[in-house]
This record gives structure tokens, sequence and C-alpha cells, in this order.
């Protein structure tokens, strides 16, 4: 994908290539500063959400200042020796009279309790209920149990015309025992939250709860939410118990839910901030629907992207019209004078199109193109001029090429010619040394070994004497045959190639201690006499480098012919040498020069190759359609003239 988009990108033109930059630089910086609206947005939302939290601390924190009222003058009471004593007196009775009197602007009901729960007293008194169990002792046993203070949940029992709380507080004796309660009941609506609550409100929309543990509203700035089980019973419990404040948004909480009165509860957003009182299981919740907190924020996010966007798109569009007119526009021009250029054409002027540097580049191209159209019409007539010159050298070169063509066809022509008048002496001087001086030598060898039968048994010095003389004339026809055979193998003629350099190689390397391996391909038939010449003279003049310099253990040699052509190869593992060097030497490297001239005189290639301590390897191609076959009789005929 990403690949794609890049290739559709390269293919698009300069005024695309820039609006898309424009775009994204243009996107930048909106995705700049709408972050950074985001953020002071955010830092807003915060902000009111924190101010909303301090507003639930004040009252949480208020309410727990009345509570800590009530409990202090109930455990100073409780403290009182007089309730330590005994059963009610004098002034065990005037102190929870006074008590009461102190405790009037919060509660209206001071009840005293032993530790089995019946009434001790009461304040107001109330004879009836004297010495009986008190009606809502379990709810304050907690308080006798753990001997430490307790506020109830909302108690609305039946029969009773308001909803209290009941706070009770333990009466120690001096062993640390739990003697009795002291409980103050105080109606829900005596508790004096309203004002207070009515005072924290920070929008018309925007209420204040206090709610029990269980999830009750013990009071709420709108009072018709008072009494009544609130949303999100489980998660107050669970802030109440963990002493923990919250402030988040509340999203759809009251979908399905139904409040005490029977009617289902409106489906809305709110933002909640809690508080959990320190000295009672109660919290303090403030709430007020999302869309009106959120409302300016809202408006300024639309703002910003609503005037963003709208910038973004004016400026594009004042872009696009600057950058195809100032840019794009004479770029175009000057692409369509180029390709004028391009095609040769430098009559068409550059117009004077663009601002700063693309009016500097159209009149700087302007320049450029009548200093190089002055420069063409220069470089034409120079060339016709140079055009001249160069056919009447190219016609002097030719008739000096074919002169030289036809000076090397007459060198290669009286280079054959020498080869062919060579091997012709040789065969002409092998001819006589074995006609006259073989035949000498062999009337000496005869002519010692009947002298030497001739003579008695007694002549031993002179028997000795004719001995040694036939050996030295038959060492001497033994070198005359071997200088024969160099000058002119006979094997050649009556055997064939192959064979004769069979011979030639045990003749020469074998004596040598050179282990030779000779192998050929595709010979069956007998070759052009000229070839077969000139590849024994080049193997043999191989072989001869390789018993004399070579210092070789191994000798490979191998015909091959594959189609019209014949591939000679022979290869050593010998000391080496540098064949450079050696070419170059005029003292030096006739055998070597002799073998490519031979090889080239056919029209074939000839290579040789070797480093100091490699071995050498010699490498002849030579070309079998462009030359005639004589017969083994014609051969020996030519020769025998």
């Amino acid at each position: 994908m990403a690949a794609r988009a890049w290739a559709w990108l390269v293919q698009q033109g300069l005024q695309r290539h820039l609006q898309l930059l424009t775009v994204v630089s243009l996107l930048v910086v909106f995705a700049f500063f709408w972050v950074a609206g985001q953020h002071a947005i955010e830092g807003s939302i915060h902000q009111s959400l924190d101010s909303r939290l301090a507003v639930a601390r004040l009252v949480a924190s208020s309410l727990d200042d009345r509570l800590e009222r009530v409990f202090s003058l109930l455990e100073q009471a409780a403290a009182q020796e007089s309730l330590r004593s005994g059963p009610p007196g004098g002034l065990s009775t005037a102190l929870l009279r006074e008590t009461q009197l102190r405790l009037s602007a919060y509660g209206q009901h001071l009840y005293w309790l032993d530790a089995d729960g019946r009434l001790l007293w009461a304040e107001p008194p109330d004879l009836s209920l004297l010495a009986r169990p008190f009606p809502d002792f379990p709810i304050v046993y907690p308080a006798l149990e753990k001997g430490a203070r307790h506020v109830s949940n909302l108690c609305w029992p039946s029969g009773a015309s308001q909803p209290y709380v009941l706070l009770a507080v333990p009466i120690p004796e001096t062993t640390g025992e739990v003697s009795g309660l002291l409980v103050e009941r105080i109606e829900a609506d005596h508790l004096g939250l309203e004002p207070l609550l009515r005072q924290g409100v920070t929008g018309e929309s925007s209420y204040i709860e206090v709610v029990d543990r269980r999830g009750v509203v013990i009071a709420s700035s709108q009072p018709e939410h008072c009494f009544q089980k609130a949303d999100h019973t489980d998660q107050f419990a669970r802030l109440i118990e963990a002493r923990q404040p919250l402030v988040g948004e509340c999203h759809r909480c009251h979908t399905g839910e139904e409040g005490e009165a029977g009617q289902a509860l409106r489906q809305t957003d709110e933002v909640l901030t809690f508080v959990p009182l320190q000295t009672a299981p109660w919290g303090v919740a403030v709430r007020q629907p999302a869309r009106d907190v959120m409302a300016p924020l809202h408006r300024l996010q639309r703002l910003i992207l609503l005037g963003g966007g709208a910038a973004l798109i004016i400026v594009l569009l004042v872009t696009s019209w600057f950058i195809g007119r100032q840019i794009v526009g004479p770029i175009r021009a000057l692409d369509e004078v180029s390709a004028q250029f391009a095609v040769g054409n430098l009559d068409v002027p550059v117009p004077a199109q663009g601002i700063d540097e693309v009016a500097r580049l159209t009149a700087h191209l302007e320049q450029m193109r009548v200093r190089l159209e002055t420069t063409l019409e220069d470089h034409r007539r120079w060339n016709e001029a140079l055009e001249e010159m160069v056919e009447e050298r190219t016609r002097e070169l030719t008739t000096l090429y074919e002169q030289l063509q036809g000076k090397e066809a007459v060198c290669k022509q009286l280079l054959g010619k020498v080869l062919t008048a060579q091997e012709e002496e040789r065969a002409r001087l092998a001819r006589e040394l074995h006609d006259t001086i073989g035949q000498s030598l062999t009337a000496i060898i005869m002519t010692t070994m009947a002298v030497e039968n001739s003579l008695s048994p007694d002549f031993v010095a002179g028997r000795e004497k004719l001995i040694n003389v036939r050996r030295i004339a038959t060492q001497a026809l033994r070198d005359l045959r071997n200088l024969i055979f160099d000058l002119r193998p006979e094997a050649l003629d009556d055997l064939g190639l192959v064979l004769a350099l069979r011979s030639q190689a045990k003749k020469c390397l074998e004596p040598a201690g050179v282990q030779v391996r000779l192998r050929s391909v595709g010979l069956e038939d007998r070759l052009p006499a000229e070839v077969e010449i000139a590849v024994f003279r080049v193997v043999q003049e191989a072989i001869t480098n390789i018993a004399r310099h070579a210092q070789a253990t191994e000798a490979n040699i191998s015909l091959t012919r594959k189609g019209n052509k014949l591939i000679v190869r022979v290869e050593d593992d010998g000391v080496g040498f540098d064949p450079a060097s050696v070419m170059q030497d005029e003292q030096k490297g006739w055998g070597l020069r002799g073998m490519e001239e031979r090889i080239t005189l056919l029209g074939g290639k000839f290579y040789i190759g070797s480093k100091p301590g490699q071995g050498t390897l010699v490498l002849a191609e030579v070309p079998l359609d462009t030359l005639e076959y004589e017969t083994p009789a014609e051969r020996h005929h030519a020769l025998q003239r």
C-alpha cells in the first residue's frame, strides 16, 4: 500500500507536489494549534472539576464540623461521673437536660441506654418508654460493641413523621468497659444543611446531595430528591468505606433504573464529584449535567475546528492560486521552451515570467539560449570544415590500409613459402644424410664386424679397438637417425600426427624423467598436410622446452577436434616463466615466436600462459574448414620432390 501511494505521488506534477506540501504544512500547524487548544480545554476541564471538588470538600467539612460538635457535647456528658454511678437521679437527669438544651440546635431527643439496650432516661422525658428496650437499639449497637462513636444511616421506621439519624457515643466505666450509650436523635430536616447546600451550588443545573452508605439522600439542594435512593449506590458505598473522593463524568448511568417513587430517572450524562465525610459513613455528591459543564468548552472546540478549517481552506486556496500563477505557470512555460531546445529548436525565446528566483531563471535561460545558438552556429561551420578534412583523410587512410593489407598478404605468402621451403629443405637434408653419411656409417660398422671376425683370437688389442670403433660408429648412426627424425619424422608421413607426437614425446621426455600423457579426440581421419606439419612443429618445440627448461614431473598433451577446428593443448607442472619478458627479449623467445607464427599462418589462435612456480600452458586453435586435404601419397610425393 505504501509503495503504491509513493508511486502515485512520484507520478504527480510539480503543482500537485507543492499543493500537497502546503496542505501537509497547514495540517501540521492546525494540528499544533488544535493540540494546544485541546490542552487548554483539558486544563479548563480539570480546573472546573477541581472547583467542584473544592465545593464538595467544603460542604463535607462543614457537615463534619456540625457532627463533631454534636459528638463533642455527647462525649462530654458521657464522661460525667453521674452517668456511671447508677440509675437516673437528680444529677444525671439535670446533666441530660442541660446537654439536650445545648444540642437543641441540632437534635430534639436525647436517650440514655444501659448495656442491655433498655432506656434509662429520655430528654424530653417520656415515662412510657422508660425501662423498656430502646426501639432503635440494633441501629446503635455498633457503638456499644466497638466502644466508639457511631452514626447511623437515614432511619424512617413506621409511625415516624420524619426520617432521622442517630448519633451514639459509649459511656465508659473506670474499668474500661462500656456501661451504656448516649444517643442523640436528629431529624433530617433539622440538620440545617439546605442553606449550606444551596450556597455551594455553582450553577442553575447543578445540585448537591448528602447520601448515606446505602445511597439514600439525607439532604439535597433540590428538596424533591430528599429521602430517595440515589443511583450508584454500590459505588457510593465503596467510596465511603475507602474514604476516597471521586471526580469524573458519569455516562448514561441512569439507564433502566427507577427511583423510589416509581418514576423512571431520565437518561443523561452528568459530571459527578463525590467526597466522603470523616465523622460519619456519609458522602457529599455535587452533580451537574455534563452538557452544561462542557458547553463552553464544546463551543470553544467547535470554534477552533470551524475557524481553523475555514482559515485552512482560505490559505490553501490562496496558496494554490499563488503557486499556480507565480511558480508552476512559469515553470511549465520553461518546460515547453526546454522541450523545443531538446529537439534543436533554439529560435523560441524564453518568456519572462514569475517572480524573484523564477524571473532570474528565465532571464538566465534566455541568455544561455542566445549564447548556445551562437555557439551552435560556430560549431556547424567548424563541423563542415572538419567533415571535409575527415573525408579527405579517410580516403588517404583507406588507400594506405588497402596497400597494407596487400603487403600483409604478400608477407604471409612469403612466410608460408619460407616455411614450406624450410620443410622441403629439412626433408632434402634428411634424405641426403640418410643416403650418404648414414650409408657410410653403416658400411663402417659392417666392415669392422667383418675385420673383427677375420682376426685370430690372439689379436686381443686389435679386436678391442675394432669394437670401440664400431661402438662409436653405432652411436654416430643413432645420433644421425635422431637428427634425421627431428628434421623430418617419417612417422608423420607414414603413421600420422598422433603417433608421431607420441614417438617424439617418448624419445624426449621419458629420458628426462617426465611422465607424459597424450590424448586425442576426433582424429580418426588424417588432417591437412599443412596442419599436421605446423602442429607437429609447435608440439615438438613445446616438448623440447619441457625437457630442457621446465624441470617438470608431468606433462599432458591433448589434440581435440571440435567441428571445423583443432584444439591443441600442452601443459606441464614445471617451474614456469614470464612469457611477456621472454617474448620481448631479442636474444630469446625465437622458439615461442616461431610457434605463434606457424599457428597464425593457418588463421588460428595461439596462447601461452605461465607464471614462475606455476607451470606452463600452451594452447593453440587451428581452423580446418579453409584448408585442402592431401592424401599420404600426395604428401610423400611432394616431399620427395
